[in-house]
């Protein structure tokens, strides 16, 4: 502090610095407090960060939770539909024995009403082939490409045993050899007679298949894209689903 008296000045040393140093501990006061609110914010960004890595750790533990239960739900769906398929593989062996014992029975019976007809006749009905006998004969005509014995095999199956186990079958394949002798409306009205007589026959998806690819081909475009829509809708997930969606839209070629 300075003081003027007359000629004379008079300096006061020891309070000269007091104004400087209230500034200077102002200024420390100041800079403490920022970097003390500063650390606790660097404290609370590390608690939340630290959160956030716990319910990400609790996250990845649900989903690895999570897929291991798909995985065992998917082994158990494959376990059980591989039971299922072998079990109508059974049910179907079955049926077609039942109905080779039937046509045995129906055979002696008629032999037996018929004893008085010629040797002949009797031995003719003696070499009358099981129905699965008979299947089985129009198949291997249709797979070595004999339409015609096919159809003729097919037709005789369908007479006689219209109500068998491999009716719904030898219906199909009836259309299909038509279909191989490119016979578009007569392999439609086979395939229509398998949704007709039985609508819940494992081939009932490759046949509505074919009865769209068969409007298609007859140039009936509308009629086919409704029944590829149909196949989509009615058989998500299958096969013919697949080739019905690659019909509607078909892929882009890749450009050149």
């Amino acid at each position: 502090m300075v003081l003027r008296l007359g000629d004379y000045i008079i300096v006061d040393r020891k309070n000269s610095f007091l104004p400087v140093a209230i500034v200077i501990v102002s200024l420390g006061t100041l800079c403490l407090s920022g970097c003390i609110a500063t650390s606790k914010e660097m404290i609370d960004l590390r608690d939340d960060i630290a959160q956030l890595q716990v319910k990400l750790t609790e996250v990845q533990r649900n989903q690895a939770d999570l897929s291991l239960k798909m995985d065992t739900m998917n082994g158990s769906m494959g376990v059980l539909t591989s039971a299922l398929q072998e079990t109508q593989n059974h049910m179907s062996l079955l049926s077609q024995r039942l109905d080779d014992v039937e046509a045995n029975i129906s055979q002696r019976v008629g032999k037996l009403s018929d004893q008085s007809a010629p040797p002949s006749v009797a031995s003719r009905m003696g070499l009358e082939p099981t129905p699965s006998d008979l299947y089985r004969m129009a198949y291997s005509d249709f797979s070595r490409g004999k339409y015609d014995v096919a159809i003729t095999g097919f037709k005789s199956y369908l007479e006689k045993y219209s109500k068998g186990e491999l009716a719904p079958q030898a219906q199909y394949y009836l259309g299909e050899s038509y279909y191989s002798r490119s016979e578009w409306q007569n392999a439609l009205d086979q395939y229509e007679c398998v949704e007709k007589l039985f609508p819940r026959s494992e081939v009932v998806s490759p046949t509505r298949l074919k009865k769209a690819q068969c409007l298609e081909l007859l140039g009936k475009k509308g009629e086919s894209g409704d029944m590829f829509k149909s196949i989509i809708k009615d058989f998500p997930g299958s096969q013919e689903a697949i080739i019905a969606q690659e019909k509607l839209h078909p892929a882009k070629s890749p450009a050149k």
